[in-house]
């Protein structure tokens, strides 16, 4: 019987499949278990046989020993036992887990297509529903969301029918694992929502893999902030639970999310961290995985002495023979673990030093983006302020023409006086009119977007036309007199008007109301 190790880093299931994580090779587990299958093999009991055989293939499964798991599998299958048909078909579930982990997605519908032909055959739905939603998993791995959808919605209408909550709330976390393939972060995040209030309610911990998707989805959206917030949820809840894997993918989103907001610093820190603890699972993982290869060889070993202790009538050569071969084996399997781990620990670093590379070019691109919006709001601004005292100077040249005009009308020259109070007149429509100050409030909005929403929402009593305007002109850093001229009012109005404006804004008695302008 052959030994076979995957020494690769842990393999982790995803939103398409029910969470379980890599298990560290327990010794005292293992021949407990050898134990009771060597007991129940001297017994004969198929029943026993294959309840003895699916447990230690499920341990292998869970170490990520996945061809002893494979075999033992298929030996558990080999019992006739009275559940034969049910039993295979659970088996075939299990070994899609296995060959969906080795990123075998066509095998594993293979194993899957069997399960579910046999839910179909019987009615059961429990298997139908497990059997849809790993075929939708690998239709997801295989970058096929449409066909994932049409699965996984098949098996979230079974759970429902079966009324299995869990079910229910895994299938939906998949389901918004699709959605954020196709783009529709909308509707992945309903999904999204819907497991994470589930697990969380009940306390499961698959609540810190629905809290990270939902974080995704805020930063793949823009909304920087809140995805920062759910992250460090999340990494709080994983370093409860002692997620090892949660608190890795936690890492890695900080990092993502502070490099877009432009927090330079913070994001090359979580990267470091994100590095520095995957690594530590790299190796984690592999010795725990050497560990179980000897503990194997151990007990193979054991077994091999003790068959030639009861084969005394062998000569010593066929003896040494063996013990030679058994040596050899070791040898060559520590020759193989070895360079495969210097193998893989090479790759491992410079996959390492390729992301950093790519992080610091990112980095340096956005930080160049940033430097020419800073740029390009700095001309706006100042383009605002000239069109501002643009303005003003059209209203001080209108009010020079308006008063010359009038004083004319009081001359008594025939029709003159009529005509030209007529045009003054006009000239104090043009003044009232409010064109330009639309033409003022579209060109400021685009340079301060929300400015007026933010205002209206701390004011604490509704602002008039003339108060909104002198908040604007308050925000462009503008002196009172420029201010006056602008708003056709004297200096000393304006200052009666800051005061009134005071009282309708949440100000410090100590605080400047340019000030306040300029930090909302």
């Amino acid at each position: 019987m052959s030994i076979c190790l995957v020494l690769t880093r842990p393999v982790f299931a995803q939103a398409s499949a029910d969470s379980y994580t890599f298990q560290a090779f327990n010794d005292s587990l293992f021949y407990s278990y050898k134990t009771q299958l060597d007991r129940a093999l001297q017994d004969g009991n198929a029943d026993s046989i294959y309840a003895k055989q699916y447990q230690l293939a499920e341990f292998y499964k869970n170490a990520q020993i996945y061809t002893q798991a494979v075999e033992h599998y298929k030996l558990a299958s080999e019992e006739k036992t009275q559940h034969n048909e049910l039993y295979s078909a659970t088996i075939n579930i299990s070994l899609g887990e296995i060959y969906i982990a080795l990123y075998n997605y066509s095998k594993a519908r293979y194993y899957l297509n069997r399960s579910l032909d046999f839910s179909v055959k019987t009615k059961n739905l429990r298997i139908k529903a497990k059997s849809l939603q790993l075929i939708g998993a690998c239709w997801e791995k295989q970058e096929n969301p449409q066909k994932a959808l049409v699965f996984q919605r098949q098996s979230l209408a079974v759970y429902e029918t079966l009324k299995d909550a869990v079910g229910e709330a895994s299938v939906n976390e998949s389901i918004g694992s699709v959605y954020e393939d196709l783009g529709d972060f909308k509707k992945a995040y309903l999904y999204f929502e819907k497991a994470y209030v589930y697990f969380k309610a009940v306390g499961d911990e698959r609540q810190v893999n629905a809290l990270n998707n939902l974080s995704d989805i805020y930063r793949k959206t823009g909304d920087y902030a809140t995805a920062l917030t759910k992250t460090y949820q999340a990494l709080n809840l994983a370093q409860n639970y002692a997620n090892t894997h949660q608190i890795t993918s936690a890492y890695k989103d900080l990092s993502k999310t502070y490099a877009l907001i432009g927090d330079f610093e913070n994001a090359h820190r979580f990267l470091l961290k994100y590095e520095k603890l995957k690594e530590d699972q790299f190796y984690s993982q592999n010795f725990s995985q050497l560990n179980a290869l000897q503990t194997i060889f151990d007990t193979r070993e054991n077994e091999a002495q003790i068959a030639l202790l009861q084969e005394q009538n062998k000569t010593s050569k066929a003896r040494l023979l063996a013990l030679s071969l058994l040596v050899f084996t070791l040898i060559a399997s520590g020759i193989i673990v070895f360079y495969l781990k210097k193998k893989k620990r090479q790759a491992a670093l410079d996959l390492q030093l390729y992301k950093q590379r790519a992080l610091e070019a990112e980095l340096e691109t956005r930080a160049e983006k940033a430097r020419n919006l800073e740029s390009e709001i700095q001309l706006k601004t100042a383009t605002l302020s000239k069109y501002s005292l643009t303005i003003a100077q059209k209203n001080k040249v209108i009010e020079d023409v308006s008063g010359t005009l009038q004083k004319l009308s009081s001359r008594k020259r025939m029709d003159l006086p009529a005509k030209i109070n007529e045009i003054a007149q006009d000239l104090e429509v043009h003044l009232k009119e409010d064109n330009e100050w639309d033409q003022f409030m579209l060109l400021f909005e685009e340079i301060h977007p929300g400015f007026v929403t933010n205002l209206n929402e701390k004011s604490l009593q509704k602002l008039t036309a003339t108060e909104l305007r002198l908040c604007l002109l308050l925000r462009l850093n503008l002196s009172s007199k420029e201010i006056a001229s602008i708003l056709r009012i004297t200096p000393d109005s304006v200052r009666v008007a800051r005061y009134r404006l005071r009282k309708k804004l949440p100000i410090e008695t100590q605080e400047e109301l340019a000030g306040f302008m300029l930090n909302l």
